[in-house]
This record gives structure tokens, C-alpha cells and sequence, in this order.
């Protein structure tokens, strides 16, 4: 049941542009990920919730979301093995940015140096998170959260990209970016310190981070997977949604 709605997970979306996107120009053969990824969008249904619930859960997994500068996805819900059944909410951002600092470009003026462009999320990549409401004691594995994606542009897409810690994926990106560039340490540590502080409003359980380089494009996205909740698990349909990558 997981494959399948590992598969279905893309396709939804694309209900969500029904009328909004027209048939873009072909330039290249869709991979067999992204054709299955595409055609099982079509048969994904909305799960269920109380009314009243959503409200309440999703409201504050909503503002966590846009304080990062992350537009909201579709909220979802989640059954556990210990029948309860939490609710969630997905989003994503696309580059560049850096949630939560905006524009990570860091101008050494007036030293002879140039500008560095150190954002977490770069140009063709997009940033995917995912809030739970109420679960807690997730502190081991962080890998059972995926994103499933489809670029409608370039006729690309994927199944199970990964996600881990929301704060992770931000911060390592951004660390891979400060290595790449060379900028000195001064400056360095003068870009990441706000960011930091920027990330301290996240959980520390259950919020989830994907970055996937999506090239640029109209994106129709889900989130979908596993988090642990102590000793039981909980499996989340998919939250779906669209970006738009530069």
C-alpha cells in the first residue's frame, strides 16, 4: 500500500492546476520515474479529518511553516500504530532563499571581495518541509519522511527523495554553500549565527526537511512517509502541493 501511494502522491497535484497550467513545450523524454510519479497523481484521494481538528492542529503547524518562509501544502493525517492519528502539514520554498533569513547573500562591501551567495535553497532546487502535530520522543531515526515530485516543465520528476531534520537540511546546505565558496570565516560565521537563532522556532520532534534540485519549472510535489512516535510509528499521506522553481 506504501508503493502505491508513494506513486499517487505526484499526481494529485495536478488537480490543483487543472485550469492554471497549460501543456508545456516538450524538451525532453520523461524518465520512468517521472511517468510513474505523473501517473499515479491521478489516483490519490483526500483523507478524511474532523473539521474542528484541522483547525486547531494545523494552525500552528501553518504559522511554524510561513515564519520559515515556506508556502503550505494540503494538510494530511496520519494513522499510527498506536491508533491515534496525528495531523500534518507540508510545504515547500523555492531557491533562492534560506528560510527564516530570506536572501543569504552576503556583500563584503567595501573589502575587494565578492559577493557570496550563500542561501540554502539555490536556483532549480526546492526546499521541502513537514510539520506533525503532537507527536513526540522522535529523537533516532529521521529517515522516514519523502517527497515525491514532478516537474510539468521539463518532464522530470522522482519517488522517495529522502527528508531529515528540518534544521539539519537548512543548516548543512548552508555549510556545503560556505565551503564551496571560500567566503572567510568572519563573514561566514556572521551569515550563519541569525540563521541559527532564525531556526530555534522549529520542534525538535517531527519536523522534517527535504532540499531536491527540481530544475526550473512548475513543480507538482507530495509528502508522504513514516515518523516515529516512541515505540509506535505513524504513517502519513500525502500532503500535496505545487512550487514553481527559477
Amino acid at each position: 500500500m506504501k508503493i502505491r501511494l508513494a506513486l499517487a502522491a505526484v499526481a494529485a497535484s495536478a488537480a490543483l492546476l487543472a485550469g492554471a497550467v497549460g501543456a508545456p513545450a516538450a524538451q525532453a523524454a520523461p524518465s520512468t520515474d517521472a511517468v510513474a510519479a505523473k501517473a499515479a497523481l491521478d489516483s490519490i484521494q483526500p483523507q478524511p479529518h474532523d473539521a474542528a481538528s484541522v483547525i486547531n492542529g494545523i494552525a500552528a503547524a501553518n504559522a511554524v511553516l510561513k515564519q520559515l518562509g515556506i508556502t503550505p501544502f494540503t494538510p494530511t493525517i496520519g494513522a499510527c500504530t498506536d491508533f491515534t492519528f496525528p495531523l500534518a502539514l507540508g510545504g515547500a520554498v523555492a531557491g533562492p532563499y534560506t528560510p527564516g533569513i530570506g536572501d543569504l547573500t552576503v556583500d563584503p562591501s567595501p573589502l575587494p571581495l565578492p559577493k557570496y551567495d550563500l542561501n540554502a535553497v539555490k536556483k532549480g532546487e526546492v526546499l521541502y518541509g513537514f510539520v506533525p502535530v503532537g507527536l513526540i520522543n522522535d529523537s533516532g531515526d529521521k529517515s522516514g519522511m519523502r517527497v515525491a515530485w514532478f516537474n510539468v516543465n521539463t518532464f522530470k520528476g522522482g519517488l522517495g527523495e529522502p527528508m531529515g531534520g528540518l534544521s539539519d537540511t537548512i543548516l548543512d546546505a548552508v555549510a556545503k554553500r560556505v565551503a564551496a565558496s571560500g567566503v572567510p570565516k568572519a563573514l561566514a560565521d556572521g551569515a550563519v549565527s541569525p540563521l541559527k537563532a532564525a531556526l530555534n522556532i522549529l520542534p525538535s520532534n517531527g519536523v522534517r526537511g527535504g532540499l531536491v534540485d527540481t530544475g526550473a519549472g512548475t513543480v507538482l510535489s507530495a509528502i508522504y512517509g513514516t515518523v516515529k512516535k516512541g515505540d509506535a510509528t505513524c504513517f502519513f499521506f500525502p500532503s500535496l502541493g505545487i512550487a514553481t522553481a527559477k
